[in-house]
C-alpha cells in the first residue's frame, strides 16, 4: 500500500522550494540546509523519473509535470493540518494577520468576526485597516483584502467580492434622477465609479453636477450621508448596513455597475499550508459567497 508515495520530507521540500523559488529560502523555512533541500529535491526528481525543475542561472522554474503536480502536493499538506487539528486541537492556537481597508473592516469584517471566533477559536485573527488598497509593505501580513482590478504582482490573487455602486440619502432626501440632479453630491476620491460616470449613464444629455464634499473613505461619506448633508455613491456591501437599519435610504433604484472588487491577496512568500491562513481564507469566500452581488 501506497508503494509509489515519496517521503514525505522530499515533497515538502519539493512544496517549499517551488513556493518560494530557491533553495535557501526553502531551507530557512524548513529549518535545513541548501544543501539539504536539494539533496531532497534531487532523490525526489530520481523517484519520480522526472525532473521538477530547470535549473537557470539563479532561479528555478518548474517543468510542466511539476506544475500540474504541486498543487495536489500542496493540498495534501493541507488537508493533513486540517485534520490534524480537527482530530488533535492546536497547541498555542495560531495568530493571522489580515489587512483591509478602513471601511471594509468597520462595515463588513468586523460584526462578522464574532461567529467567526465562535467556529475557530483556535485562531486570533489580528486586523489591520489600510486607508488604501495599495500593495505596501506586506512582510507581517498573511491576507490582504484590496479594492481594484486585480491585476497585482506581489502575491497570488482570489477574487472576493463584486459590487454595484448606489446612490444613498437620509431619509426625506430621496427623489430619483431630478433630487440627484438638485444635490447636495458626496464624492469618494480616488475611485473609478464616480457620479460624472453616473450622470453620462442615466442622463447623457446634460451636464453632470459637480459634486458638493469630496471624502477618501466610504465610512466618511456615508456619515455625512446620514447627517443629511447630501447624496453618496458608495459600494452596495458598505450601504447595506445603514439601508437595513433605516439611517439611510436608496436615493433612487439606479445602480452603477461596478468596474473594480475586492480581491485576496496572498504574498508570494506565505506558507500556503498553515491552517490558519488557509481557514480565514475559506471562512472570507464562505461569507462573500452568500453576499448578494449584481
Amino acid at each position: 500500500m501506497f508503494d509509489e508515495l515519496p517521503p514525505l520530507a522530499w515533497l515538502r521540500s519539493f512544496e517549499a522550494t517551488a513556493r518560494l523559488g530557491n533553495f535557501t529560502r526553502a531551507s530557512e523555512e524548513l529549518n535545513l540546509t541548501p544543501s539539504a533541500v536539494s539533496y531532497q529535491i534531487r532523490s525526489l526528481e530520481a523517484r519520480l523519473g522526472h525532473k521538477l525543475f530547470e535549473r537557470r542561472r539563479r532561479t528555478l522554474v518548474l517543468t510542466r509535470l511539476a506544475q500540474a503536480y504541486l498543487p495536489v502536493v500542496s493540498k495534501a499538506f493541507i488537508d493533513i493540518d486540517a485534520s490534524t487539528a480537527g482530530v488533535f486541537g492546536r497547541s498555542g492556537g495560531e495568530r493571522v494577520t489580515l489587512r483591509c481597508m478602513n471601511s471594509l473592516n468597520v462595515l463588513w469584517l468586523v460584526p462578522r468576526i464574532e461567529a467567526f471566533r465562535a467556529r475557530h477559536p483556535e485562531i486570533t485573527l489580528s486586523l489591520l485597516s489600510a486607508s488604501w488598497a495599495e500593495g505596501g509593505d506586506s512582510a507581517l501580513i498573511d491576507i490582504d483584502i484590496r479594492y481594484g482590478e486585480g491585476l497585482w504582482s506581489d502575491g497570488e490573487v482570489i477574487p472576493l467580492m463584486h459590487h454595484a455602486v448606489q446612490p444613498v440619502c437620509a431619509p426625506g432626501l430621496e427623489g430619483g434622477l431630478p433630487a440627484l440632479e438638485r444635490g447636495p453630491l458626496i464624492e469618494l476620491a480616488g475611485v473609478v465609479d464616480t457620479w460624472q460616470h453616473f450622470f453620462w449613464k442615466y442622463c447623457p444629455e446634460r451636464r453632470p453636477p459637480l459634486p458638493d464634499y469630496v471624502v477618501d473613505t466610504s465610512l466618511v461619506a456615508l456619515d455625512l450621508a446620514e447627517r443629511g448633508l447630501g447624496h453618496a455613491l458608495v459600494a452596495e456591501v458598505f450601504a447595506r448596513p445603514y439601508l437595513e437599519s433605516g439611517r439611510l435610504v436608496r436615493s433612487c433604484d439606479l445602480t452603477l455597475p461596478a468596474r473594480h472588487g475586492h480581491f485576496l491577496v496572498v504574498p508570494s512568500r506565505a506558507d500556503r499550508n498553515r491552517y490558519g491562513p488557509q481557514t480565514v481564507i475559506d471562512w472570507l469566500k464562505e461569507i462573500a459567497a452568500g453576499e448578494p452581488h449584481r
